[in-house]
């Protein structure tokens, strides 16, 4: 087996990242456990492959064990919308960025949560048996030598830095919401914009949204998926990826940059327009000469994108 060299190059990364349920080589669909290989051929090209496929790299940068994304990316051509005021999009023309929420600034509360409160006690005791377990079984080469009691309090002490990171986690996790639907949705209107006047709702899809934000590995993009918190916990690994029942309807596409170095309330990222808007929708309520007046802003910023009225507002016939 070659020895890892390490050497990462960005070209290299994105492949892994753009592929990662893959293998680049034979198609082959990783499963949780498999190890993907990351490296170069005989040209230096990049690969990441299979084990099936390991004899391609004439070096080997890095091993891993597969494991799946927390959540399901949409396909390149899904398209996305972002209902807003027209305040908020004149903001997104002039900084030419999206903003990106702090998790623990959402409306939800229950943004990174892992259950309801009155299953909480559920909670703490499987992962104090997990602790205990880890405990007393540590890796080969090592010994465990605690006491029961020393056990239960490392155990103890381990939850309570579990629960420490989780709150600590929601104040560096910063979000932009997106709504998946191949149509102009009614609901959406209404949640996000209250039928104003002055709403637009902006369409992309997932792949110009991921170009746009400059294929940035440091960001996630993908769906959110809704459990019931009556009957289920949230995994540790993805308390941002889920929702709860009641909020099924937003079919919610989400970006997600995690920074622990920043303190602030929200994150501005830089976004190429060009690449991420594709169409502009008037609200439903709005008079035409609204739609003038968004084209005639796009122009001030450069921006040569369809301004349409609301689909909603067709006539219809009987």
């Amino acid at each position: 087996m070659q020895k890892m060299t390490h050497r990462l190059t960005e070209e290299l990364r994105r492949l892994s990242f753009d592929n990662h349920d893959n293998c680049i080589s034979c198609g082959y669909k990783f499963k949780e456990g498999d190890t993907s290989h990351l490296g170069y051929g005989e040209s230096d090209n990049p690969l990441y492959v299979c084990d099936s496929c390991s004899s391609q790299l004439k070096e080997t940068a890095v091993r891993y064990y597969f494991s799946p994304r927390p959540y399901e990316i949409p396909s390149n051509k899904s398209k996305l919308w972002r209902y807003m005021d027209f305040a908020k999009y004149v903001s997104l023309l002039s900084t030419s960025a999206l903003y990106f929420a702090r998790a623990d600034t959402f409306n939800d509360i229950f943004e990174g949560a892992k259950g309801l409160k009155k299953n909480k006690s559920n909670w703490d005791d499987q992962l104090l048996s997990f602790f205990k377990m880890a405990i007393k079984n540590p890796p080969e080469g090592y010994e465990c030598k605690d006491s029961k009691e020393e056990i239960e309090k490392k155990a103890y002490k381990l939850l309570q830095d579990f629960e420490s990171g989780s709150e600590t986690s929601r104040r560096h996790t910063f979000i932009n919401c997106w709504h998946e639907n191949e149509h102009e949705s009614e609901a959406m209107w209404r949640l996000y914009s209250s039928f104003l006047d002055n709403a637009v709702a902006v369409k992309t899809s997932y792949k110009n949204l991921y170009l746009a934000l400059g294929r940035d590995l440091s960001i996630s993009i993908g769906r959110v998926k809704y459990i019931n918190l009556q009957k289920n916990f949230v995994d540790v690994h993805n308390p941002f990826w889920r929702k709860r029942k009641s909020f099924e309807h937003e079919k919610e596409v989400r970006a997600l940059i995690y920074d622990r170095e920043s303190d602030s309330k929200g994150k501005v990222l830089p976004c190429d327009l060009s690449l991420l808007i594709e169409e502009v929708f008037v609200s439903p309520s709005a008079p035409q000469w609204f739609v003038d007046v968004v084209n005639d802003v796009n122009h001030k910023y450069g921006l040569s994108v369809e301004v349409s009225p609301s689909e909603l507002n067709e006539e219809p016939f009987f």
